[in-house]
């Protein structure tokens, strides 16, 4: 399912609570990442087609660092960085949901990426050129206009505690390292791939938020009875 489609549905159901008079939590999510990548990164937020949020960056992959900041629902995550040295390389990280204590990984499959073809020019902070750069990407990601042929899934690699990299105690032993796997390779993490450019990695912040089939069934059938309810009053 396209993250288009899991946005409509989630925006279907949203608009069937507030019919129903159910009261929802509004319009942002309170989230704790932990996250380290080799080489180095840059987390933003933002909408589908412009970074909008610089969070932080580091540059030494032997550190793990945890940010904390509110999500609007409506919005992407991004993870920017560099693919250029011929060795181990990856993304590994977590991201928990402080109101219900919900995490996903790295290594979900509702991650994206894309590969810009551009060396150099990493956006790594929050200036006004790095937005506009990382905003250029997006539009060429979205419109198919780039290296990748646009957005394509992403492919985890080894686990939290492979070599080189040793156990994160910070991140969940569930993590993987993930990583743009060009070449059909199914652990792009070791040894890696010399790109020489800088790669975006993307989820939807409602992505995870979107109930599994049974859990839809069953709140169809709630606002099917609330539905009927109103009816017998009237």
């Amino acid at each position: 399912m396209s993250f288009k489609n899991r946005s409509s549905l989630f925006t279907n159901i949203l608009g069937g609570l507030l019919f129903s008079g159910v009261a929802l939590q509004a319009n942002a999510i309170p989230f704790e990442v932990d996250i380290t990548v080799d080489n180095s990164y840059a987390l933003y937020y933002g909408t589908e087609t412009q970074a909008t949020n610089f969070v932080g960056s580091d540059s030494d992959w032997t550190t793990t660092e945890s940010y904390a900041f509110d999500l609007p629902t409506n919005n992407f995550i991004y993870v920017v960085t560099q693919s250029d040295i011929a060795v181990a390389q990856g993304f590994l990280a977590q991201f928990t949901n402080l109101l219900n204590n919900d995490r996903f990984y790295s290594n979900d499959p509702q991650w994206q990426v894309t590969a810009t073809g551009r060396y150099g020019f990493a956006p790594y902070s929050g200036t006004t050129s790095d937005f506009a750069e990382l905003t250029s990407q997006l539009l060429l990601a979205n419109a198919g206009n780039n290296p990748s042929g646009g957005w394509v899934a992403t492919t985890a690699g080894d686990g939290n505690g492979a070599s080189p990299w040793g156990l994160r105690p910070e991140i969940d032993a569930a993590a993987r390292w993930s990583w743009y796997s060009s070449n059909g390779d199914t652990n792009p993490t070791s040894p890696g791939f010399n790109h020489d450019e800088y790669l975006i990695f993307r989820i939807a912040v409602d992505a995870q938020e979107v109930p599994e089939p049974g859990s839809l069934l069953l709140m169809g059938l709630g606002l099917l009875g609330l539905c009927a309810a109103r009816k017998r009053r009237a």
